[in-house]
């Protein structure tokens, strides 16, 4: 993906209470915000016309209402190779309010007479909301924080925006390149409508004759996870519900066509289960009879990975519960006719009687329903420990059974971990990452709230998600992962503000409503570019360690392109980071290699 401007690119789920709202009802509605932010009456003076339309930097975050902008730039660059989202940004300064913001894209059409037709251009409104500088904070414990504004929704199924008075608007404007484009130079005009009156920019793709490969054979393997019952809880509906699933669907849409790999499942409810709730609401229903003995009910699990599987999210599935970060273990007691729990490490007597009876029959329904050999049991950030009595026993069930481990990277346990993740700062082994490849094993790694950059927060850099691509390249890892896709908090409105006790932004890379956000799209951006990577490579990407790790002989051998690419790939290195060097003109003087 070739960016051009720095903002976000949606889908949106567009319910029946949204519809009726206008953009200007639904965005943007903060109140008095003169303490966090305010027009410099000085620099809007310094604009001439009360409107402007311009292309935006990539590497300049835009302001909200501090000043204008205003770039020069008479036209619209942006280059790609067919089969890709090119992505491009303008941006609207008005020093008036304006109520219908309107903007179509014309057909692109070369000097040869080919063309791409204005049905692969989509644009988007970029909205903002509000947020705090948190990156690299896990629990604001006593933490005074600055609030800031900050573009992160994007609107892409609305006919119209608005700006108001001393505001900027930016416009994302994505192009997908037909795998079949013929390559060379297309020119277009983007024309924009402002109550009424009009402005247009010219825009100028250059299509390379490199192509990628559709989405269902593209080898970046992406695991963010998802929150069904927490969607459920934002929304107000009952989980599980057709209302509930529809809800869903546009968001998950956007993460099947990012490259998604597997479904995320609980034994429980979510990930996580930080609270007793209703019984009914479980993905398993566990249930202690009167009698002493287990049922378990998995018609609402079912539903939920058939669900992910017709939106065609269906390579793995990870169950997580088995050893959640609480250690609770909750059933439904028919006797006391509530839901209880129970907590206790994973080599106690109770907990081997909970689980013995409860993972065979999950393996057996497995099994009936063809899913047990893409299932994982998912266990999050433990320490050897106690991995070492938890792999053991699960093993000591089946040894069959996959196992998905995200945290610190430990060799001795390694060979048994199905799928690997480990923290951002650690590396495996080149000749470790050529045997789990070998084996057909996954490895990646994830983000968290402690990184400060580069991360996926609402106030990272744009720019930081799309950075995390070239550092899986790098390290050949087979991917990245991130712990919520869309674990938005109860009660508050997330498309206004999104402020928590964590992050901002930590827990969600998706809007309600199928809202993206600029770190999911420029996430995109970096698995694109990981895919070249690979392409250029060789298609071997994720066998690099061997690649790039190996002996001075291969070293020796591989072509003039590899070597320069390999020199590049090494700057994407978390302990080379440093908030004095651009990560843009880095990604952009490393796509150089990507697209000559």
């Amino acid at each position: 993906m070739k960016v051009q401007g720095l903002i976000l690119s949606a889908v949106v789920l567009i319910t029946s209470c949204c519809k009726a709202q206008s953009p200007e009802s639904k965005f943007e509605t903060f109140g008095d915000i003169s303490n966090i932010t305010a027009p410099d009456q000085r620099k809007w003076q310094q604009q001439r016309e009360d409107v402007k339309l311009s292309v935006a930097d990539f590497n300049n975050r835009i302001n909200y209402n501090r000043n204008p902008v205003t770039n020069i730039d008479a036209e619209v660059d942006v280059e790609g190779w067919r089969g890709e989202w090119v992505n491009c940004l303008l941006v609207v300064s008005s020093k008036t309010d304006i109520h219908s913001v309107k903007v179509n894209v014309s057909d692109l059409t070369s000097a040869s007479g080919a063309s791409i037709d204005q049905k692969s251009c989509k644009v988007g409104y970029v909205y903002y909301v509000l947020s705090d500088n948190s990156r690299g904070i896990c629990q604001k414990k006593n933490v005074k924080l600055d609030d800031i504004i900050v573009p992160d929704i994007i609107d892409f199924t609305a006919g119209t925006s608005f700006v108001k008075g001393f505001t900027n608007r930016p416009i994302w404007i994505s192009i997908a390149v037909p795998g079949n484009a013929t390559p060379g130079t297309y020119k277009g005009k983007v024309n924009v409508s402002l109550d009424g009156k009009t402005a247009a920019t010219d825009i100028v793709l250059k299509v390379s004759n490199n192509t990628l490969p559709p989405l269902a054979n593209r080898n970046y393997f992406l695991d963010l996870w998802q929150y069904p019952v927490a969607e459920a809880d934002y929304y107000k509906t009952k989980p599980w519900t057709d209302q509930h699933f529809n809800l869903m669907k546009r968001s998950l849409i956007q993460l099947r066509d990012a490259g998604q790999k597997v479904i995320t499942t609980s034994f429980f409810w979510d990930v996580f289960n930080p609270a007793v709730r209703s019984a009914d609401d479980m993905m398993i229903k566990v249930t202690k009879t009167k009698s002493g003995q287990w049922t378990y009910d998995f018609t609402n699990f079912d539903k939920w990975v058939q669900f992910m599987m017709g939106l065609g999210i269906k390579q793995q599935i990870t169950c997580f519960g088995i050893a959640p970060l609480n250690y609770r273990y909750y059933y439904y007691d028919e006797g006391a006719g509530k839901v209880t729990y129970f907590s206790q490490g994973v080599n106690g007597n109770d907990y081997k009687q909970f689980w013995t009876p409860y993972l065979k029959a999950f393996e057996q329904h497995l099994k009936e329903k063809g899913w047990f050999n893409i299932t994982t049991l998912g266990i999050d950030e433990k320490e050897m420990s106690v991995l070492t009595a938890l792999i053991d026993f699960i093993k000591s069930q089946d040894k069959d059974w996959k196992i998905s481990l995200t945290g610190k990277y430990f060799p001795e346990i390694q060979d048994k971990i199905y799928n690997y993740s480990v923290i951002s700062n650690q590396q495996i082994p080149a000749d470790v990452m050529a045997q789990r490849k070998a084996k057909g094993y996954i490895t990646t790694f994830y983000t968290s709230c402690w990184e400060l950059f580069p991360n996926t927060f609402v106030m990272s850099d744009p720019i930081d998600a799309t950075w995390l691509g070239w550092n899986a390249a790098n390290r050949s890892m087979d991917g990245y992962l991130r712990w919520a896709f869309d674990y938005w908090s109860k009660g508050k409105n997330a498309l206004i503000d999104t402020r928590s006790g964590i992050s901002s932004g930590d827990n969600f890379l998706i809007y309600p409503s199928g809202y993206s956000s600029v770190r999911f799209e420029m996430l995109k951006d970096g698995i694109e570019d990981y895919e070249k990577i690979g392409q250029k490579s060789g298609n071997n990407l994720a066998a690099g360690a061997a690649r790039f790790a190996g002996t001075a002989r291969s070293a020796a051998a591989a072509p003039a392109g590899i070597k320069q690419l390999k020199t590049r790939l090494s700057d994407f290195d978390f302990k080379k980071v440093s908030a004095n060097r651009s990560r843009g003109l880095q990604i952009q003087e490393a796509r150089g290699l990507l697209d000559n």
